[in-house]
């Protein structure tokens, strides 16, 4: 009962005109770094905390998280519509999404992830206000080898993502991990794999990786192809309106449990500090997977692929507001230049943030309510317009998006070797789209390539070089479990795989009708 006073309270913060414009404002710049490929929320909210200096702490922070929340509607955007994620929670949207627009349904595409990202980010606020306290308790008991569990999770769940060929997603992966190897040893401070350059001392970044495998090789690939996208109409010189972007009744309530299981997943992952959006986006994807009668046709443009993870990163976002609020603990490096802007307004997140400052907590909670709501609508009323970046000239748009590419990599740290390193990774992910090699375990492996092995480095310190001890700990146990079950499906699978393949050969019927 005190908690929906406190949030009655909150929602009467938003009665004042200037924090409902703020939250708009917030709702509208995210959805525009969301769709700008190179320029996530972290860097603009870095850019836009000095405009806050001085300012009213509500109003502030209401802008700045709209900002966080707005930017994972937005990436569904150009994910959808030119294969580009503007941010690596975005790209497993790509898998289904872009398919479907090529197919002439990238409207309905994006309708579902706009319903879909709604429905994820109001579970996720409900969740953050009924078990934001409990989930951060929970948080506390993750230690290195919990966190290193969870990585190792996610890295043999993305393997299961690559089709039917095990060994080429273990080959994507390994690359990935190589490439994040790349740059200064997270301990002992060593140059790995620099070749003397001091433009790799600091690493190779997600972006122009990303960029490079998801976008400039598709269209090196469509121009070779001379494949071009097409939008469904009727008639030649009909409108794309509102009613052409949104999914059927049956096909919506087909993708409500993945949509649940979605926002759920991503919103407990999201609570854990230093998971994050990507890993619940790619563990959600997996779990559909596993559990639809179709998983032959996730890749191909099935709707659920699109759902689920828009639902996921959404949940995400909400989540991980429980461990910046309830503990000051940043999850993320967006909730970490959140955690600045807290700072640089007058106020410490952490367990006294609800009793000392009521208004702002509970005030920040309530505009997460509206800004769902602002965000579905402007995301579905301007779908009509993001779909007119399709009817473009074919000639014309690989132009574009490939300026769009070079101008983002380039000014995400302002260096021209960003851009060749983009480059360089087009040429491998021409590469890898020629001989079926599935890009996005590489992609997901260099984002969390580092994290695990500071979890890794830092579990082998806490325990002394003994790593058996952490089989000692229930939560590395469950987690170990899930992963050896996991691959022994997949090892089935693969197997079920073989013996079709292999009867398919030694049948007489099919001999003879060869």
């Amino acid at each position: 009962m005190d908690t929906l006073t406190m949030l009655l309270q909150g929602f009467h913060q938003l009665a004042d005109p200037f924090v409902l414009m703020m939250c708009l404002i917030g709702a509208v710049i995210g959805t525009l770094v969301g769709v700008l490929p190179g320029f996530g929320p972290s860097a603009a909210l870095a850019v836009l905390l000095p405009v806050i200096y001085g300012k009213d702490p509500l109003t502030s922070l209401v802008m700045l998280a709209g900002i966080f929340y707005g930017a994972m509607f937005g990436g569904m955007i150009t994910s959808v519509t030119l294969n580009v994620p503007g941010e690596s929670a975005s790209v497993v949207t790509t898998f289904d999404g872009y398919p479907l627009a090529k197919k002439g349904k990238a409207g309905v595409a994006m309708g579902i992830a706009a319903i879909s990202s709604f429905c994820g980010g109001t579970i996720g606020v409900i969740l953050l206000t009924i078990m934001g306290t409990p989930l951060a308790r929970a948080a506390l008991k993750f230690g290195p080898p919990e966190y290193f569990a969870v990585y190792v999770f996610t890295f043999v769940a993305i393997l299961s993502l690559g089709g039917s060929s095990f060994l080429k997603s273990a080959i994507s992966l390994f690359l990935g991990l190589l490439v994040s190897t790349v740059g200064l040893d997270v301990i002992t401070g060593q140059a790995r794999l620099t070749f003397g350059s001091l433009n790799l001392l600091s690493g190779i970044d997600f972006i122009p990786a990303v960029v490079g495998l998801f976008g400039l090789s598709e269209i090196v690939l469509s121009l070779a192809d001379n494949e071009q996208i097409t939008i469904k109409k009727d008639h030649q010189n009909s409108s794309y309106g509102l009613r052409d972007v949104f999914p059927k009744l049956k096909d919506f309530i087909h993708c409500i449990p993945s949509i649940i299981r979605g926002s759920l997943l991503g919103f407990g992952v999201g609570a854990l500090p230093g998971a994050g959006a990507t890993i619940a986006t790619f563990m959600t994807y997996s779990l559909e997977k596993r559990v639809a009668k179709d998983p032959e046709t996730f890749g191909t443009g099935n709707i659920r692929g699109v759902a689920a993870p828009e639902s996921a990163n959404n949940g995400s976002s909400s989540g991980s507001f429980v461990p910046l609020l309830a503990l000051g603990i940043p999850g993320s490096a967006t909730t970490a230049v959140l955690l600045g802007a807290f700072i640089m307004v007058g106020i410490q997140p952490g367990p006294r943030l609800f009793a000392e400052h009521p208004d702002v907590a509970w005030g920040l909670i309530a505009s997460m309510y509206v800004g769902n709501v602002m965000l579905l609508i402007i995301n579905t009323a301007f779908i009509p317009g993001f779909i007119w970046l399709l009817r473009i000239s074919q000639k014309t748009l690989p132009v574009i998006v490939a300026t769009l590419c070079v101008i983002g990599t380039y000014s995400v740290n302002n260096s021209v070797a960003d851009v060749l390193i983009m480059l360089c990774f087009t040429a491998v992910g021409v590469f890898f789209k020629k001989l079926d090699i599935p890009p996005a375990p590489a992609v997901v492996a260099i984002v969390l390539g580092g994290q695990l092995e500071f979890a890794f480095r830092q579990t082998l310190q806490a325990l002394r070089g003994d790593f058996a001890i952490s089989f000692t700990r229930p939560i590395f146990v469950a987690v170990f479990i899930a992963c050896v079950a996991l691959l022994a499906m997949s090892a089935s699978r693969s197997y079920k795989t073989y013996k079709a393949k292999k009867n398919r050969k030694s049948d007489p019927q099919l001999i003879d009708n060869k």
